[in-house]
């Protein structure tokens, strides 16, 4: 019995002690001393492995930049307090990742930023799609745009915003530490402002409902015209890639092709790539000049070159974009395809990184000790020639409601190709 007691006692003084520890270790890893290892251990990685900073004066530039931390601050107050040094890479790729658990809570919405105003793009709430968000929990959403922003440090001031919107904003309940959110909002096409307490949902289920419930293209034909509009160039499973090449298949046969590049989802090369591989002729490379770093210095990397489909689009072919068409997957379309002048590009708003004659690509990520968050960086470079022929769209860019509404975005389609034959008229 003394045996039994005293195993007893053993057993429940190893918990309390676990316990204990656990308590003390999650205390530490957000103390100013904590954070401060993170800042050290992030500029090491950079240090050793950005594509830029085999340039010794870069590398110094990053490496003896200071950050003062005097407090505990969250994960995400941490990410925007490194913003400082991590602007200055400039690369549109390098940040501090906050990677959500499948418990963590989320917003049952996901966001597009359109003509200033954030946009309910998908909804499982009451808040329908379409709808213009006003507050969220009594903040205005630009206030929390404009403090949010620049967790993504090293885009421009639009791009920040932009890519907050679409890619963070659902997840504002983790991000303050909350369940349910108190919404402001106004209806689709409608100025009677309405208040919604939504409760969040699990990241898991956000994913399965929302995310992944997205179409990577959809078809429209008008005419002689083929249009396939892009969604998303994210592909999560081969059940979506085959219904991708299906469509594609759609295209073969048209006099004209439209590709709609505009508020479609980042994602990898594998839409591009397929685009490209349509319309060359010969073995292409799928960037026209591709360095990475080796050590102390600058390498070129090699590519193998995509090869031309079979079933090519003999087309008149077309590419609409805006200032929405700044990620990795839109840069190369447009950059690949404008140096074998290979379709013709219409623009209503040009990305202005567009301008800068380098994108960045090949993201890696190494963990931080204390925070468990990520520093992600650029470990390819892309230059590419920015004489780009961009023709001024005629009439307006799509609207808030020809979006959302595939029927109205159909009617701006039937208005923007006649004015596109009367121009090829005149």
């Amino acid at each position: 019995m003394k045996w039994f007691n005293f195993t007893v006692i053993f057993i429940i003084a190893i918990v309390i002690i676990g316990l204990f520890g656990f308590y003390i270790y999650e205390h530490y890893r957000y103390s100013p001393f904590a954070l401060l290892v993170d800042v050290g251990v992030a500029k090491e990685y950079l240090r050793d492995r950005h594509v830029d900073l085999w340039n010794p004066v870069k590398r110094d530039e990053i490496v003896f930049e200071n950050v003062e931390i005097t407090e505990r601050l969250s994960t995400y107050e941490f990410a925007l307090k490194l913003e400082p040094i991590l602007s200055k890479l400039n690369d549109g790729i390098t940040r501090i990742e906050i990677q959500l658990k499948s418990t963590d809570k989320v917003l049952p919405m996901s966001f597009k930023l359109i003509d200033g105003d954030v946009i309910v793009y998908k909804s499982k709430c009451e808040i329908p799609v379409g709808s213009r968000i006003l507050t969220m929990n009594g903040y205005q959403i630009k206030d929390i745009i404009e403090k949010y922003r620049d967790l993504f440090p090293t885009l421009d001031e639009f791009e920040r915003e932009y890519a907050f919107v679409d890619k963070l904003l659902y997840a504002y309940p983790s991000i303050i530490d909350g369940s349910t959110i108190h919404i402001t909002y106004y209806l689709p096409n409608s100025s009677v402002q309405r208040t919604a307490y939504i409760k969040a949902m699990d990241k898991k289920r956000w994913d399965t409902e929302i995310k992944k419930d997205v179409e990577n293209v959809k078809i429209y034909k008008i005419k002689d015209y083929a249009i396939l509009k892009i969604l998303s160039f994210e592909i999560f499973d081969k059940k979506q890639m085959t219904s991708l090449l299906e469509a594609f298949g759609e295209l073969n046969d048209a006099t004209n092709v439209i590709f709609d590049l505009r508020y479609a989802n980042d994602g990898d090369s594998t839409i591009p790539t397929i685009i490209i591989s349509k319309l060359i002729t010969s073995p292409t490379a799928l960037y026209p000049k591709y360095t990475g770093r080796f050590r102390n210095k600058e390498i070129e990397k090699k590519q193998i070159p995509i090869e031309p489909d079979d079933h090519r689009i003999d087309a008149k072919v077309y590419f609409l974009v805006n200032n929405s068409c700044f990620y990795q997957p839109q840069k190369t379309l447009i950059t690949v395809l404008n140096q074998h002048q290979l379709g013709n590009f219409i623009a209503w708003n040009i990305p202005e990184s567009i301008n800068k004659g380098v994108y960045y690509t090949d993201e890696f990520w190494k963990i931080l000790p204390n925070t468990r968050t990520y520093i992600v960086m650029p470990q390819g470079r892309v230059e590419y020639n920015t004489n780009i022929d961009f023709v001024i769209g005629d009439g307006p860019d799509v609207a808030i409601e020809e979006l959302i509404d595939e029927n109205r975005y159909f009617e701006w389609l039937k208005n923007f190709i006649d004015m596109l034959e009367t121009t090829k008229e005149e």
